[in-house]
């Protein structure tokens, strides 16, 4: 896949994202959005604080991975791509791991919103002998759209 097509559908399925997000800040709920694609095609959908899982592991991100899990009948995601309208914290992060996710691709970096600590950087580490492959990590992708939304008031 060309740079430019890839732009494109990071935008497209970015933009799914923001508008999950948008769901959940209406919800009272902190607003990100995750969405779990596997060839151009969304698998699995997730918002912060969804209701259908107790709200302390109801992040956007893990509710995506649990669905996508669900549809394709196995925790192996090789092959799908995460995207996020906030960089994933520790406890998202290691399930990406888990799942063996290839791709994640983020709008606000955790920087800027509190999330992921730098000092351990779980997505990226190859220190941890269970998970062997490295991810694809792109981030700022509407970067500005994701943080104005998370600093949305209600």
């Amino acid at each position: 896949m060309n740079t430019r097509s890839l732009q494109v559908n990071d935008e497209i399925f970015m933009r799914r994202c923001l508008a999950l997000a948008s769901i959940a800040k209406s919800r009272g709920k902190t607003a990100v959005g995750a969405l779990v694609v596997r060839d151009n095609e969304i698998i699995a959908e997730g918002i912060e604080s969804s209701e259908e899982y107790p709200a302390l592991v109801a992040h956007a991100e893990i509710v995506a991975l649990l669905k996508a899990a669900e549809v394709l009948g196995t925790r192996d995601l090789s092959g799908c791509i995460m995207y996020t309208t906030a960089e994933p914290c520790f406890m998202c992060s290691y399930l990406l791991r888990e799942t063996k996710i290839g791709e994640v691709v983020f709008g606000a970096s955790a920087g800027q919103i509190g999330g992921t600590n730098p000092d351990f950087p779980l997505l990226t580490t190859d220190k941890i002998a269970r998970w062997p492959v490295q991810l694809t990590i792109r981030g700022a992708v509407l970067e500005q759209e994701c943080i104005a939304m998370l600093r949305k008031q209600h």
